[in-house]
């Protein structure tokens, strides 16, 4: 039994009377089970994916034993399995609902196109420098039933990173603070379009107990155009000369991590703490892998790894701290959007190209069409040996995808790792060619 099982909230605890059934048997629907079960319930997991070893399909008669259905983020609402357990008459709940029900301590939300997983990384990292216990969960890779059945104490400070596809099953997550970052194309694929991915975000401010917001410019602009304004929203303050020398020699130095920063500022003078506390943690705080990360120099070219930027907006974001056009490593799975607007806005910041994955074809032509000549590759190592040949000495080449890494790559972490991997053969085979 978890420690807070003490804590059951009704609609729960009337749900473990029959079997609860879990969509998806990946690390979120493990944990719900898990959860479930040190409750004293029954659980059973459904997935379409065989490979997972699980592979059962979930039917009518599992909506008729079930009072609950718990949902993993990779199930659109639309699903045939979700619609089923609605006419079953089922109660449908994400995981993340599921484990924040059990948060007796206060949550902040992040969400947002991009910037949520530093932001909420170092926030949990302040606030534990700070002296007060918290907890980053969530789309960061640590789902809420897993940390509750660790050893912790659930009514610490639950930092939670939210997606879209979180927020758009969530009914039950009532968040005490909500940060939105941002708001570009992102996911079209799934939400179909702008609208829509807006208003899954939007569910965390509706739902909210609290009243603390804080939305960037985008944010508050998308949401004026739609009628959906947000209630006693702060807007995000643009970084001045002070804030900017207060994170001087950190990762928040430059854009667009010192949004990040402010952003995490303006809910640490909403709390009442001192901002000091603030400015030493970010000195000693440390991004994740991949996130616009300075690899090295080979033979006079910086390589930079920022796999992590699978949409539009990461990659033009993390362009404009260039200040000279760099070689650009791009391409992948497309989540829709428009490639041609996107080319746009990418030409000015480029002196090549070289394009990967699926859309390389469809990136290539709009780029052509603009007075750029572009590269199609098959491979990484293609890609970093077609730099050597197009670059100069003082060059910067950047892996920025602008897309999803699923057609070629399990996640953006191989893919940047087969990065860091083929600029570490550069060497080697160069030396190998001259022997």
């Amino acid at each position: 039994m978890i420690r807070h099982a003490h804590y059951i909230p009704t609609w729960l605890e009337e749900s473990l009377e029959s079997p609860v059934a879990i969509l998806g048997g990946g690390v979120s629907g493990i944990g719900a089970k898990s959860l479930i079960e040190s409750l004293d319930g029954q659980a059973k997991i459904y997935d379409e994916n065989s490979s997972r070893g699980v592979g059962e399909e979930f039917l009518e008669e599992d909506a008729r034993l079930s009072q609950l259905v718990v949902v993993s983020p990779g199930f659109s609402p639309r699903h045939p399995w979700i619609k089923l357990a609605e006419r079953g008459g089922c109660s449908v709940c994400s995981e993340f609902d599921l484990g924040a029900s059990l948060w007796k301590g206060p949550i902040v939300a992040v969400t947002g196109t991009n910037g949520k997983t530093t932001l909420t990384a170092f926030l949990e990292h302040a606030f534990r420098h700070s002296g007060i216990e918290s907890f980053a969960m969530g789309n960061i890779g640590r789902p809420v039933c897993d940390i509750l059945l660790g050893d912790c104490n659930s009514e610490a400070i639950a930092v939670c990173e939210v997606s879209s596809f979180q927020a758009e099953l969530s009914t039950r997550l009532q968040a005490d603070y909500v940060l939105w970052t941002n708001f570009a194309e992102d996911h079209l694929d799934r939400h179909g379009n702008m609208d829509s991915y807006y208003k899954s975000k939007y569910r965390l401010i509706s739902n909210m107990r609290g009243d603390c917001v804080v939305v960037d410019q985008s944010v508050s602009s998308y949401g004026k155009r739609l009628g959906m304004n947000i209630p006693n929203a702060k807007i995000l303050e643009v970084a001045n000369r002070e804030n900017r020398e207060r994170v001087k020699g950190t990762v928040f130095e430059t854009e667009p991590e010192v949004e990040s920063y402010m952003m995490a500022r303006s809910l640490w003078l909403s709390l009442g703490l001192n901002e000091n506390s603030l400015e030493e943690a970010a000195q000693d705080f440390r991004k994740d892998p991949h996130r616009m990360e300075f690899i090295g120099v080979k033979h006079g070219i910086r390589f930079w790894d920022d796999s992590k930027a699978t949409n539009f907006h990461a990659t033009l974001s993390g362009l404009k701290r260039f200040e000279q056009p760099v070689i650009w490593i791009g391409g992948g799975k497309d989540k829709g959007g428009s490639i041609r607007c996107f080319a746009k806005q990418l030409r000015p910041h480029l002196v090549h190209a070289i394009l990967m994955g699926e859309t390389r074809f469809s990136i290539k032509r709009e780029l052509e069409s603009l007075g750029l000549v572009a590269h199609g590759v098959g491979s990484i190592q293609e890609a970093v040996n077609l730099v050597l040949e197009l670059g100069r000495s003082g060059d910067d080449a950047l892996l920025s995808p602008g897309f999803a890494s699923f057609d070629m790559f399990e996640s953006y972490i191989k893919r940047g790792e087969v990065f860091r991997e083929a600029i570490g053969l550069l060497d080697s085979e160069r030396n190998a060619n001259n022997g």
